[in-house]
């Protein structure tokens, strides 16, 4: 069977004729795993596939549409998260309209949690609910021996929602959820992601300050998350992880076969069990990968010690991530993160200590925040050292803690100004709380990213790592970013502005600069 997998377009930011530096490097900066784990597990039983995303590709519909119908595929696949759902709805519309005859199959966060409403939606034919590995490859083994149109073995398909046509519902058809398919421990069975199918022009951009390395690729060790943040849809699932020998073997072959200089490790959370860690990090070093290949990856703040952190850096570490979301300690508690400010400093210092450049998460706009608090947690942001941020806007998402606070007591916290959910989603205002207003959270939004960053001790750390031209170079892409977080300005503008004038900028000594901030 010939099987297309997509990742969506999108389409919401490219009919305003540009994507927007966040969108760009925020969204779409690494190859959908996800998607390569299910055509991995599919080309290892015999199926041809091919995979596009249309996200890093910065294809529209249209252009999604002509490429599929091009190659003739038996099925279609789409991934897709909440905020990407609007978008996948045109497109398998459009794919449906041009090719009637040919099932889609709808994977991913959004079907998995919302599957009544993702459902509804006519031209998904079949939906997957949780992990698509196994359950992919038996409906592609399925329509490879049955009509298109015939459902009647789908009852045995283990992990599926579809429709079977009902007239005694206002529908027309009843929504039928199959038995669930248990989560399976050993992850080490899947084959690793089928990178080979994304093509070698496909540029995924990390932010220019996390570009620590070119080619740069992403990784996940661990599925599902032990927490219970009350804004994560990953909140609730169980957490599994791949050996030490099976992540370090990955590496080795991103070294060895895609010549990785870099890997961003984009688990959920990678120290969740600091004895895997370790272990971890000491296969690293046994076989000498550390000198071959650098890697980030996310932390728990009460996980991590300073002797871990400083074999982390020792294996190739360059940083470490954390997820803070407020430094104020009644918002954490609300959102039961589960930390205190205490802890987070400790956690935060360690790192910097060891050398790995931390950076944090944080949001505005949770449901009990007020100026104040979100004043606060700017603070708190500046009084612990920290290399970078990244602040996002609170999105109330579907089958989230949160979410369920909402409809209990929503009337409480504040109010939904928009129901729209697309990439945007996190860096505009949809919920906001009382005693604000959307502007509001826009501007301490801002606020936050300026007096984050225009202080003479984060210049000095950011100088500090520039050693070259290229270095440079990463600064000038991420001028636009930047300005268009802090100010809202036009990054096009921005970017040429800034290489108009790099030339003389370069040809002068960063030396002089560097010593007057260390002065500072």
């Amino acid at each position: 069977m010939r099987v297309m997998l997509i990742n969506p377009p999108i389409d919401c930011v490219l009919e305003e004729g540009h994507v927007s530096p966040v969108t760009q490097y925020l969204f779409y900066n690494s190859a959908p795993l996800g998607i390569l784990y299910i055509a991995a597990m599919l080309e290892k039983h015999g199926h041809e596939v091919s995979v596009i995303d249309a996200a890093a590709e910065l294809l529209n519909v249209e252009s999604t549409t002509t490429r599929v119908q091009e190659w003739q595929p038996d099925v279609i696949g789409i991934g897709s998260f909440t905020v990407t759902f609007d978008t996948t709805c045109r497109l398998a519309e459009k794919l449906k309209q041009e090719m009637p005859t040919v099932p889609i199959v709808l994977g991913s966060y959004h079907v998995t949690l919302v599957p009544d409403e993702a459902m509804s939606h006519p031209e998904f034919d079949v939906g997957v609910i949780h992990e698509g590995e196994f359950t992919m490859l038996e409906l592609v083994n399925y329509y490879a021996e049955h009509d298109f149109d015939d459902i009647s073995g789908f009852p045995e398909i283990e992990g599926i929602v579809y429709r079977r046509p009902d007239e005694s519902f206002e529908t027309g058809y009843e929504l039928c959820f199959t038995k669930a398919r248990p989560k399976f421990k050993d992850l080490d069975q899947l084959p690793k992601p089928a990178r080979h199918l994304i093509p070698k022009t496909t540029v995924y951009k990390p932010i220019p300050i996390d570009n620590h390395g070119m080619p740069k690729y992403s990784m996940i060790t661990s599925r599902g998350c032990p927490h219970l943040c009350a804004f994560c849809q990953k909140s609730r699932t169980g957490y599994r992880s791949h050996s030490a020998k099976y992540v370090v073997d990955e590496m080795q072959e991103l070294v060895e076969v895609h010549g990785a200089k870099d890997i961003a490790i984009v688990d959920s959370l990678f120290c969740a069990n600091k004895r895997r860690v370790h272990e971890i990090c000491d296969e690293i070093l046994a076989r000498g990968l550390e000198n071959k290949i650098s890697w980030t990856c996310s932390s728990r703040v009460e996980v991590v010690d300073k002797p871990l952190l400083a074999k982390m850096k020792k294996a190739g570490c360059w940083r470490t991530r954390f997820g803070i979301e407020s430094g104020h300690d009644e918002v954490l508690d609300f959102i039961s993160k589960g930390i205190t400010q205490d802890k987070i400093r400790s956690a935060i210092t360690a790192a910097h200590e060891v050398g790995l450049r931390p950076k944090a998460f944080f949001m505005v706009g949770h449901m009990p925040d007020t100026r104040e608090s979100i004043l606060e947690t700017i603070r708190f942001a500046k009084s612990i050292p920290l290399h970078d941020i990244t602040v996002q806007i609170n999105t109330l998402l579907p089958e989230t803690p949160q979410l369920d606070i909402w409809n209990k007591e929503g009337h409480k916290w504040g109010r939904i100004v928009s129901s729209t959910k697309n990439e945007k989603s996190f860096w505009e205002p949809t919920f906001v709380p009382w005693g604000l207003e959307s502007d509001d959270l826009i501007d301490l939004h801002r606020q936050f990213y300026r007096e984050f960053y225009l202080r003479p001790v984060v210049l000095r750390r950011h100088l500090e790592s520039i050693q070259s031209v290229e270095d440079v170079m990463k600064y000038v892409e991420a001028a636009s970013l930047f300005t268009f977080l802090f100010f809202d300005l036009d990054p096009d503008e921005v970017t040429q502005t800034v290489k108009e004038k790099l030339p003389s900028t370069i040809r002068k000594p960063l030396s002089g600069l560097k010593r007057l901030l260390v002065r500072a």
